[in-house]
């Protein structure tokens, strides 16, 4: 009788907040979509889409229809999903992005990171190369990720950290950013729009000011869906120099706007 050959182990099933990153990825490129059509594209049953469907309409990231969803025409300037969802929100483009970020960094140097999923990933990739080099940031999950590099000198300037995410923000770190001469900082984004960066809350935008205020250079790493929408507070307007890397879904009239500010851009190839 021949010997049965073991069965190889199915992908491990997705936690919630990747599920519903997922679903808001795929929502987000069609506008409208149909639970059947969900189910598949996640790879979970119609069930687990309607529950994870009222989810995200109850926290407002959605409209509930009877047979799906509809994309929020317009976001709400306050509005910010949980971390947990953004960080595998447009997980791809973010990764490019950070290698891409994590690229542009020499031995020797001094580098801001600010508070970011996708600086997150620009973090792992300085990790991956072994530089040498001078960290700052604010996001107690990048100074842990910064920290597994013993030639890496982590620097977590204080301040209060916020609710529900790895954030600190305020004094005494706002202070000690804004007083920094850095070679470098990486700055994340949760909407641009003419050229302007803006963010949800005041706190966040403060404490990112100050850290593009405490470097020579910036770069900011933002995956296409972050272009077009205004958040309610303004962190800083891009100024001739700056760096934008962000990936190749950015369109047309963000492209435009930086150029005209002379922003330098720099995108990269995301896989359809």
């Amino acid at each position: 009788m021949p010997r049965a050959h073991p069965s190889v182990p199915d992908d491990p099933p997705l936690i919630p907040a990747a599920r519903q990153a997922r679903i808001l990825d795929h929502l987000s490129s069609r506008g409208v979509v149909a639970i059947a059509e969900l189910a598949r594209a996640v790879g979970v049953s119609a069930s687990t889409v309607r529950r994870d469907l009222d989810d995200l309409a109850a926290s407002g990231q959605l409209r509930r229809t009877h047979g799906g969803a509809v994309a929020l025409g317009t976001a709400r300037t306050t509005f910010e999903p949980a971390p947990s969802i953004a960080q595998h929100a447009h997980s791809v483009a973010k990764r490019a992005i950070g290698e891409a970020a994590a690229a542009l960094v020499e031995a020797g140097q001094s580098v801001v990171f600010d508070s970011s999923s996708t600086v997150l990933e620009a973090a792992r990739g300085v990790v991956a190369r072994g530089l040498a080099i001078t960290a700052v940031t604010n996001d107690l999950r990048i100074a842990a990720v910064l920290a597994e590099a013993p030639r890496i000198r982590v620097i977590v300037p204080g301040g209060t950290l916020r609710p529900g995410s790895h954030t600190l923000i305020g004094e005494p770190g706002a202070s000690f950013a804004r007083g920094l001469a850095a070679d470098l900082a990486f700055l994340g984004a949760h909407a641009i729009a003419e050229g302007t960066i803006s963010e949800t809350s005041i706190e966040v935008a403060g404490i990112k000011q100050a850290m593009a205020a405490g470097a020579r250079r910036l770069a900011v790493l933002a995956d296409a869906s972050k272009f077009g929408a205004v958040a309610f507070c303004k962190v800083l307007a891009l100024s001739a120099g700056d760096l934008v890397i962000t990936d190749d879904g950015i369109d047309h009239a963000a492209r435009t706007s930086l150029s005209a500010r002379g922003v330098v851009l720099q995108t990269v190839a995301v896989a359809a």
